[in-house]
Formats: structure tokens, C-alpha cells, sequence
């Protein structure tokens, strides 16, 4: 009868061996610099910015672009050889305005940001303004994952998109989930209404599926296109560790942190919110510390820093990215008729 016992005994240690070791293998703290973008809108070349912010912001000319912003993210990496640099989109990525984007619908957008190692985007509704063939390829060529957890099939309610993934870091999981506006839902929109697609509630569909998320992972980041208002309440959903925002090109020169009643970070009580203004002129850097609870394993929010960082001519471009983009650029020309060197954007659009 002893025996009997003993083999389960020793079966259920073996199993469970491996997990604690894996556990007492994660990092104490576990830093991350996010790199985020949002609302680019098919810039990949400089361009003149608008004045909106025209008191806040250096200048207003010759300002963004794919290759200068590839030059930063380069530094960044090579500032943190050991740590854990993640570039990151909340959409509207591949529709503008300029002759390059009517031009090259997307394409060179995604061939620049497969170049960058985007590690994952959230869709914006201007991705849908293609018809759908332009916004199937488009995804189809993307190496990176779309994320959307609330644009379904109008008749199935399948989701078009996966709602999350999640990748290790250390050994520690993090997931990333993507929600998007409601705008989409609008008749300009002819890629959804093509794919017969249509957007649910993105907090509620949050409350709903953070809790699924959190059995699996430690650490949640969100890529919203719901907005800076939406982003605020979407704060206060029990699980979220950090929302990186977009669709209402709303320039936070620091993050916003939103005191919730339910943090999940124990240290800080707050989850921030990051947004990048518009069209590339700025990038956002982010610096998040978490710290892991030695007697549960949860990981914890303790330190954010954030800043947009200004891209404009004193920024050198990147050679490979210039590449591309002039690539692209030749062809047009080619084609048409030439383009200027600087692309005025002509329209805020969300």
C-alpha cells in the first residue's frame, strides 16, 4: 500500500519540480523600454507638421520620418544590449493622405516596420478605409501580429484578428491585447464593410477577456485605438498593467497615470497611459520596471518614465530604412509624376 502511494508522490514532485525551478529562475525586477507609435498615417517621408501644438514643439517643418525614427530605435537598442527594447503600434498605420501612401496603399508602411522588428500592432479604423483586398495584403505581409480582441464577423461574431498573444521575456510572460474604436463601424471604413466586420464594445469586451489573459500571463500591455478618453476609463478594468494609446492624436509629453480602485501594481497604484501625438514627428519611450512578489510570483508595476522623443533633421537617417522608403518613392516618380521632398500632411483624421 506504501508503494502505492509513494509513485504518485514522486510523479506529482516531478512535475511540479520543473515549475518551481522555473519560477525561482525569473528575474527580481524586469525592465522594459517601449517604443511606441501611433496615428502615423502612411508618413514614412518628413513632412510639415500642422500648428496645433505650435507652443509646445520646436519647429513645424521638415519634421518625422521612417528613416530618422529607425535611427533612434537603433539607439535604443544599443543602449540596452541586455534588456528588453519593444517597438509597438496602436494603428492607423498604413492609410494617409500623401501621393506616396495613395501610391504604395500601405505596402511600404509594413515593409518598414517589418525591417524595424515591430513586435505587434493593434489595427486603427484607417486600416479598414482600404478596400479589403488592399487591407488583406496588407496584414497577409505584415510579420508581425495584428491584434484586435473586439472587431468581429457582423453574423458569426468570430473574431477577425487574434485578441492577444504572448511572449516571454526572461522567462517572464507578457501578453499584449488589442482593442479598437467604434469608428470603424462607419460606412467610409469599405475594408470592414467588406469583410462584413463590425466593432463590439472595447471595455466591455476588456472586462471580459483581461481575466482569461491574466491566468496566463504576468504582465499585461494594451494597444488601444479607442482614443485618450476611452483609454482613461479602460484604465480602471482589473488586470491592465500598461495602455498604449491612439486614434485621438493626443500628445501626452509624459504619461497619464490613472489611479485605479483595483491596481494590479501594488507599488504605484496606477496604470499609465501613453499616446504620441500624430504622423511620426515624435516617438514614444516609455521605461517600466516591474518587480516580482518573491512569496506569489506576480509581477508588479513599481517605476514608469516616459517621454516622446522629437524626430526632425538633426535626427540622421537610418540607410536601410532610407532604402526602402526611396524605393518606393523612385517607383511613384517613376510612374507619375515626382513627389516633393517634404510631404505636407494635409489633414488630421481619426
Amino acid at each position: 500500500m506504501l508503494r502505492r502511494f509513494l509513485i504518485p508522490l514522486a510523479i506529482l514532485l516531478a512535475l511540479a519540480t520543473p515549475l518551481v525551478a522555473d519560477l525561482q529562475q525569473q528575474p527580481t525586477y524586469l525592465e522594459f523600454t517601449l517604443l511606441s507609435t501611433n496615428d502615423l498615417h502612411g508618413c514614412v517621408l518628413p513632412f510639415n507638421q500642422g500648428d496645433k501644438y505650435k507652443d509646445q514643439l520646436p519647429t513645424l517643418e521638415n519634421v518625422g520620418g521612417a528613416a530618422r525614427r529607425a535611427t533612434l530605435i537603433k539607439q535604443e537598442r544599443e543602449a540596452n544590449p541586455n534588456g528588453h527594447v519593444l517597438l509597438l503600434d496602436t494603428g492607423d498605420l498604413t492609410f494617409g493622405w500623401s501621393p506616396l501612401v495613395k501610391f504604395a496603399k500601405g505596402a511600404a508602411d509594413i515593409e518598414v516596420m517589418n525591417a524595424l522588428g515591430l513586435v505587434a500592432m493593434c489595427p486603427g479604423n484607417h486600416e479598414f478605409e482600404w478596400p479589403s483586398k488592399e487591407t488583406l495584403r496588407n496584414h497577409k505581409a505584415s510579420n508581425f501580429p495584428w491584434l484586435c480582441a473586439n472587431l468581429v464577423n457582423e453574423k458569426t461574431g468570430k473574431r477577425f484578428l487574434e485578441p492577444y498573444m504572448i511572449k516571454e521575456y526572461s522567462g517572464v510572460r507578457v501578453a499584449f491585447l488589442g482593442l479598437i474604436t467604434s469608428l470603424v463601424n462607419k460606412d467610409a471604413y469599405k475594408g470592414a464593410r467588406e469583410l462584413g466586420l463590425i466593432q463590439i464594445d472595447g471595455i466591455e469586451e476588456a472586462k471580459k477577456i483581461v481575466p482569461e489573459i491574466r491566468q496566463k500571463a504576468d504582465i499585461l500591455i494594451v494597444l488601444s485605438h479607442l482614443g485618450y478618453t476611452l483609454d482613461q476609463e479602460l484604465a480602471k478594468v482589473p488586470g491592465i498593467d500598461v495602455i498604449l494609446g491612439g486614434h485621438s492624436h493626443t500628445r501626452l509629453a509624459q504619461p497619464t497615470m490613472i489611479q485605479v480602485a483595483e491596481p494590479t501594481s501594488s507599488y504605484i497604484g496606477a496604470v499609465p497611459v501613453v499616446q504620441a501625438y500624430q504622423w511620426g514627428s515624435e516617438m514614444g519611450k516609455t521605461k517600466v520596471i516591474f518587480k516580482r512578489n518573491p512569496e506569489t510570483g506576480a509581477y508588479t508595476l513599481m517605476s514608469c518614465k516616459g517621454e516622446l522623443l522629437w524626430i526632425d533633421e538633426n535626427v540622421p537617417e537610418d540607410p536601410a530604412i532610407a532604402e526602402i522608403v526611396n524605393r518606393y518613392k523612385v517607383k511613384m516618380e517613376t510612374k507619375s509624376s515626382a513627389i516633393p521632398a517634404l510631404t505636407p500632411a494635409v489633414a488630421i483624421a481619426r
